[in-house]
């Protein structure tokens, strides 16, 4: 969003930080029946969600309607993949609410990649170069998790109180490092979530109204890291004995991420068209752990972070023509850890507290009946995270406690107007442009150490762009729409550091984050088709990311290049049923067989197809 990805984008659940939980139960494997929307903020953040963020931020949030409810939908695709998730709520005439989401995902994830070289299988240490074909053979990836909740709703000391808990397991091989030239067949970690989660929300009937909410989780799960093997792999499948034990790094790593988040915000409505909200999010890390292989001092000293982001906000909206939110947010930040602050062996204590403050504004404008127009400003931070400060506990991306929080000044102008809106027409256009001038950026990196990433500081970026969205509907039958983005994000770090010289990266484009993108989509509804009563829908989707570099390339230097990429996907889905609960749906992702790649190169999957069977009870 506006440039950025990855952990310059927050994602949160019902207002509460995934920063907290395990890779068991992240964006990627939880189950899309589990959220009733999806929340998008480019731009200014609010202070209920309490984060730090310079990207936006994405809120799940989940469906806290009274009722008795039954989901249950299994899937296979392409690559042996397979899903199932079952979700079943039940609420009680007193009140009493009880609900569990179980859900596995599996899959081989061996498709198809290309190379351009391959060491001999042989231990020759030979190269042999060209254009070759090989599929993953150590990418096996599955992860079980259950949800359950038990409490009360509509009662008059709560609206919902409710205690949770999240059990799940993951194991995944590792097929590659950091970058596909360093390749694995023997490593692998595992991780458990063991996580008690608490929710509480009322509206008492103070002045025009006192909103409560806080919701919390702490994950008392163990991961572990093996990397035991006395060979080497190609991407052939082909090993070769070398004496030494470990791929990357001898380990049999068992250690324990505590992870602990909680929010809370309340609201006041003291007149109409005036509210103030005060939200407060509290997010904690802690890593202790022993490797059966080695021993380290550090292994006696647990790693801990602590971040608090407090704000505090006032809005006035008059008579729903115009509406002005002003706020301020303070930046709390706890770091402990055990090093050597020259990078030595001469190891000691280092504990580090530092605050920060941000603030700004954001105003909306309804001109006429079709047009909005939107200016907000915001000094923001975002506060490394656990993973940047300490890595990733299996030795492929390796912590900076050193970092320091990146800071930017953001301007975002938009626009969004609907020029036809009659007789089942509509023609929606939306506009944006954004400003931001970023301090101490921090920037993810591939470097040379045996396919290892890390996180570093990369001194003062400036990111100018632009986003366009047009969209078509005709009643609820017909829909066609696509936008463009255009980010132009540079350094602007002129000297490197500690001297006079001019560095070489100056003015160039930020590697690893595309400048150019966008996508296009098309949609039919069809009604009472084959049956009465029988919906079926088509959905296509095409993508494009235009040629960018992963890592600085002021030689242009082919090999850091990632290529121009086109996707076209194709989902079908029909719903029938005397009460429409049973539904089959169809996709076929990649038609056209693309080469698609992340932000650093990494292989996508190639064609790909999946079928659906799903069922709901509702009552």
């Amino acid at each position: 969003m506006n440039g950025f990805s990855g952990r310059h984008v927050k994602i949160f659940i019902d207002g509460v930080p995934m920063d907290g939980m395990s890779s068991a139960f992240s964006l990627s494997n939880i189950p899309a029946g589990l959220a009733k929307r999806v929340e998008v903020y480019k731009g200014v953040v609010p202070i209920e969600l309490g984060g730090d963020a310079l990207g936006g931020a994405i809120n799940i949030v989940t469906d806290n309607s009274r009722r008795t409810r039954v989901n249950a939908s299994y899937s296979y695709g392409s690559f042996n993949t397979h899903k199932s998730n079952v979700y079943a709520e039940h609420t009680t005439k007193n009140g009493f609410y009880v609900s569990l989401n179980a859900y596995q995902n599996y899959s081989d994830n061996d498709y198809k990649v290309h190379i351009d070289s391959y060491t001999k299988g042989d231990g020759s240490g030979q190269v042999v170069e060209g254009d070759f074909t090989v599929r993953r053979f150590h990418a096996m990836y599955h992860n079980e998790a259950a949800i359950l909740k038990v409490g009360v709703v509509d009662k008059s000391w709560a609206d919902r109180l409710l205690f949770g808990f999240t059990g799940g397991y993951e194991y995944k091989q590792t097929q590659n490092g950091s970058t596909m030239d360093w390749v694995y067949g023997a490593r692998y970690t595992t991780a458990n979530t063991l996580m008690p989660q608490l929710t509480y929300e009322k509206k008492f009937n103070v002045l025009k109204g006192l909103h409560v909410s806080l919701n919390g989780n702490y994950n008392f799960g163990e991961s572990y890291s093996a990397d035991t093997a006395t060979c080497k792999y190609n991407w052939l499948g082909e090993s070769y004995p070398t004496g030494v034990q470990g791929e990357l790094s001898y380990m049999k790593y068992r250690y324990r991420d505590h992870n602990g988040a909680a929010n809370f915000r309340m609201a006041l409505f003291p007149a109409d068209g005036q509210s103030v909200s005060l939200s407060s999010t509290l997010t904690t890390f802690s890593r202790s752990g022993k490797d059966e292989t080695a021993y380290k001092p550090t292994y006696e000293h647990p790693s801990q972070s602590m971040k608090l982001v407090t704000g505090l906000s006032y809005k006035y909206d008059y008579k729903g023509k115009w509406n002005t939110s002003a706020f301020v947010k303070h930046y709390l930040n706890h770091l402990e850890t055990y090093l050597d602050p020259n990078g030595g062996i001469d190891y000691q204590d280092f504990s580090n507290t530092t605050s920060y403050w941000g603030g700004g504004l954001a105003s909306t404008y309804f001109w006429g009946q079709h047009t909005q127009l939107r200016l907000s400003y915001e000094y923001a931070l975002r506060l490394p995270t656990s993973r940047e400060l300490f890595g990733s506990g299996d030795d492929i991306e390796r912590g900076n406690s050193d970092l320091k929080p990146e800071s930017s000044n953001n301007i975002n102008v938009s626009v969004t107007t609907t020029p036809i809106d009659m007789n089942g027409h509509r023609l929606t256009v939306d506009a944006a442009f954004q400003y931001r001038e970023i301090n101490d950026y921090i920037r993810r990196t591939t470097n040379n150490d045996s396919g290892r990433a890390s996180s570093q500081n990369d001194g003062r970026v400036r990111n100018l762009g632009t986003d366009w969205g047009i969209r078509y509907t005709w009643k609820d039958i017909f829909f066609i729409g696509g936008n463009f983005s255009y980010i132009d994000m540079r350094s602007l770090t002129k000297y490197v550091t500690g001297t006079q010289q001019e560095s070489k990266n100056y003015k160039e484009r930020i590697p690893a984050i595309p400048y150019m993108y966008g996508n296009g989509e098309a949609g039919l509804t069809l009604r009472n088709v084959f049956m009465k009563g029988a919906t079926l829908d088509i959905h296509y989707m095409m993508n494009y990311i235009q040629k960018f570099s992963y890592e600085w390339n002021v030689y242009q230097n082919e090999e850091y290049d990632i290529p121009t990429q086109f996707s076209h996907d194709l989902f079908v889905s029909y719903n029938f049923g005397k009460k429409s609960e049973f539904t089959v749906s169809a996709e076929c992702t990649n038609i056209f067989d693309a080469r698609l790649y992340d932000n650093f190169k990494m292989q996508k999957p190639g064609r790909a197809f999946a079928v659906k069977f799903g069922y709901s009870f509702m009552k």
